[in-house]
């Protein structure tokens, strides 16, 4: 008799496995795919995502494989977790609200990859920088924690603070605007308008970076005037 009872059971899964089927997939079948909540998960932030000049990479992490939720019998749902995103990592609440309702939180990373300025090569204490110094390359800017630049022009004429190594992230800790004007010392006026262009001597009374507007004193007339720094020793003045 019992020999009989196992030629059934042996007839049994034989059939299953002519099927297709399998012991391990009918254990799947009323079991949440991990893909499917990941899934969730990307394309919430997906939707909080705004698009701009930057290229946005989304890695989901990956569930613990022994985690098994029972397959939800409505769409799933998406919530921000409490403590939200932060520097591109954080994690999103992913919830079934059917008859059998579970929640979990979903480990992820958002890259924001953007076309940055970084030093081509070494860059030394006190140099000021030119073009060749320069180059734009796509780096991960979500971890960025001071203002970076994304034109080489706006870094063209700043003066590093310290020294930079090759390929380093050039940022407004790092720069200054280097001093063209120092206050005390002799100018050159340049007066523009109305077809008008003279140049005079002058005094500076502060010191100035390219684009500062500062006070100067007129050597010829005495008269004090303010005008924008434009270059090394030259302060020019709009009529």
């Amino acid at each position: 008799m019992h020999t009989s009872r196992r030629k059934t059971d042996a007839a049994y899964l034989a059939l299953l496995c002519i099927g297709g089927l399998s012991l391990s997939a009918m254990a799947e079948e009323g079991v949440q795919s991990h893909a499917s909540i990941r899934d969730a998960a990307r394309q919430h932030v997906r939707g909080l995502t705004a698009p701009d000049a930057s290229r946005t990479e989304i890695s989901v992490g990956n569930l613990d494989s022994r985690l098994k939720l029972h397959r939800c019998d409505q769409p799933l749902e998406t919530y921000d977790s409490p403590n939200g995103l932060s520097r591109g990592r954080g994690v999103v609440g992913v919830r079934c609200s059917g008859s059998k309702p579970w929640k979990i939180y979903v480990p992820l990373k958002i890259a924001r990859l953007e076309n940055v300025v970084v030093s081509r090569r070494p860059i030394v204490r006190g140099q000021t920088l030119q073009s060749g110094d320069l180059v734009l390359r796509e780096v991960d800017t979500s971890s960025l924690h001071k203002a970076y630049f994304t034109r080489i022009q706006d870094v063209v004429g700043l003066r590093s603070k310290r020294s930079v190594s090759g390929g380093k992230t050039l940022h407004a800790g790092l720069l200054q605007r280097a001093q063209l004007i120092k206050r005390g010392n002799q100018v050159e006026i340049v007066a523009q308008g109305a077809g008008l262009h003279v140049r005079m001597k002058g005094k500076a009374l502060a010191d100035g970076s390219r684009g500062d507007r500062i006070r100067v004193k007129n050597l010829n007339s005495g008269r004090v005037i303010t005008g924008t720094v434009t270059e090394r020793g030259v302060i020019q003045v709009v009529n």
